[in-house]
């Protein structure tokens, strides 16, 4: 029987290399985001436009995509085989779990200190530009949410997979999708309420803000227990291949 200690220890050497491939990943995503900045300062924005924490945001992209493939794929893949060499399903979600946490925290120092890194160089890069935003503080406010969210997400998301198979990944795909495609409209509505949208997306937004902002973090707790507690009520019923 493996202890829970073990269970742990063999979830970090599993994804030992996790964290040099955020680090790289984000890195990366990161310098091509500067790149593509300059180029579109220098030959697409308008002098006096102001400036875009472009790099950021595809590194934070890039990172919360890859860390929640290989999340879910550590509930689907590995589930089979740890519960099958004498893990019970308990230590194996703690220790996943466990782990998975200190992988986003880690993502998100990396971000913190690109983000930093970005709002100052925008400033001496482009002096005579005034930056829409500063990403750096958006960051620091919603981190910990963040942090706890993407683990949890999926534990859902592998929960659910393990249980229904390819048929999840379906409906994922489409929600992501409508997700990508209707969040712009949504945001118009939010940030300059006489726009016109169609009716969904007024809707939508008009549901957000309908929720005080004193409210979101209860709001987020609750999805969080939510999340956690179906991927553990489909994970302990579930079987082994």
């Amino acid at each position: 029987m493996i202890t829970m200690k073990r269970a742990i220890k063999n979830q970090f050497q599993i994804n030992e290399n996790t964290c040099l491939a955020v680090l790289l990943l984000v890195q990366g995503f990161f310098l091509a985001g500067m790149l593509v900045l300059a180029i579109l300062m220098k030959f697409a924005i308008d002098e006096g436009e102001g400036t875009f924490p472009l790099a950021t945001i595809l590194a934070a992209f890039a990172g919360a995509v890859f860390l929640f493939a290989n999340f879910g794929e550590d509930y689907t893949s590995h589930f089979h085989t740890q519960i099958s060499l004498g893990c019970t399903r308990k230590d194996f979600f703690v220790s996943v779990l466990l782990n998975h946490l200190v992988l986003s925290a880690f993502g998100m120092a990396v971000l913190l200190v690109l983000a930093a890194a970005e709002d100052a160089l925008n400033v001496r890069l482009y002096p005579t530009e005034e930056p829409e935003f500063a990403i750096f503080p958006i960051l620091l406010r919603y981190g910990i949410a963040a942090v706890l969210g993407l683990p949890a997400a999926a534990a859902l998301f592998g929960a659910l997979c393990n249980r229904f198979g390819q048929t999840v990944r379906t409906v994922f795909f489409i929600l992501w999708m409508m997700f990508w495609i209707g969040w712009p409209r949504v945001a118009d509505v939010l940030f300059e309420p006489e726009t016109e949208s169609l009716a969904v997306f007024q809707g939508i937004a008009k549901g957000i803000m309908a929720v005080p902002s004193g409210m979101w973090p209860i709001v987020g707790m609750l999805a969080l227990v939510l999340a956690l507690g179906t991927a553990w009520m489909l994970m302990r019923s579930q079987q082994v291949n």
